[in-house]
């Protein structure tokens, strides 16, 4: 609960009435809303704070090579892109190469086993006890 204390009755009153002190003409919120106090605010002036921009290395990545970069065209990285992924293309071209080529081989390794003949007492395909019907 949020406890208010009033100057006058005639405050308290206008809380009551939920009546915004920015609509009422005596009041400091209304003369400020409305631009009555200009005497106050022409004597201060708003500052504007300049930014200053500072140039600093990346880790791993000194400022001279961030500059050389900022500076190519748009041609020269373009092509450097193309080469880095024809390049990525081309390993991993060479790595499915490898693997299929691995995976033949372990394929031929793994020859099928003959199978051992079935016992003629074993259980019948299908049936779910071993003993006959």
């Amino acid at each position: 609960m949020q406890v208010f204390l009033f100057l006058n009755a005639k405050c308290k009153r206008l809380c009551a009435q939920r009546l915004k002190a920015s609509k009422l003409a005596w009041t400091a919120l209304y003369r400020k809303a409305h631009k009555k106090d200009q005497s106050t605010d022409a004597s201060r002036k708003k500052r504007r704070s300049t930014k200053a921009t500072q140039q600093r290395s990346i880790v791993g990545v000194s400022l001279e090579v961030l500059q050389k970069r900022r500076n190519e065209k748009t041609d020269v990285r373009a092509a450097a892109r193309d080469n880095a992924l024809r390049e990525i293309k081309e390993r991993a071209k060479k790595e499915k190469e490898a693997r299929a080529k691995a995976a033949a081989a372990s394929s031929q390794a793994k020859a099928p086993k003959a199978q051992a003949p079935k016992q003629a007492g074993g259980m019948a395909k299908g049936s779910k006890s071993g003993g006959k019907r």
